[in-house]
Formats: C-alpha cells, sequence, structure tokens
C-alpha cells in the first residue's frame, strides 16, 4: 500500500522528504511510523465517470406575471 510522508525520516535505509509517496510492506514498520505520525495513507484516486444526460428537447420557460397594483 501506498503511504504520503508528513515529515522527513529514514524508511529501510532511505531518506524520504515531506510529500513524498512510499510503498511500505512490512507491517510493524507502518505501525511504529504511523504511530509516530511520520506517514499517512494515501488515498486511491477515484476515476470519475461522465453522467451527465442528454438533452433532447427542452421545455418551455414559465413566464412570471408581474405583481399588478
Amino acid at each position: 500500500m501506498k503511504y504520503e510522508v508528513v515529515k522527513g525520516c529514514v524508511i529501510q535505509g532511505q531518506g524520504h522528504q515531506a510529500g513524498s509517496h512510499v510503498e511500505i510492506e512490512d507491517k510493524r514498520i507502518i505501525e511504529q511510523l504511523m504511530g509516530m505520525g511520520r506517514i499517512i495513507p494515501v488515498a486511491e484516486s477515484v476515476v470519475r465517470e461522465d453522467r451527465s444526460v442528454e438533452v433532447t428537447e427542452s421545455a418551455p420557460k414559465i413566464k412570471k406575471r408581474a405583481k399588478t397594483n
């Protein structure tokens, strides 16, 4: 799973700066780093679909009447 580094740290012998993404497999290391607040899980990007509906005929606009005194 991918994690984002919040604070600069050394993970598995390699230095990482804040904002970089890291792939970590060892659960023990993940628990320790998350407990110290060094990494957070990266949210998976969601693929958005085009769900728009094509309108072939538009309804006529309703005319509003003005108030009369």
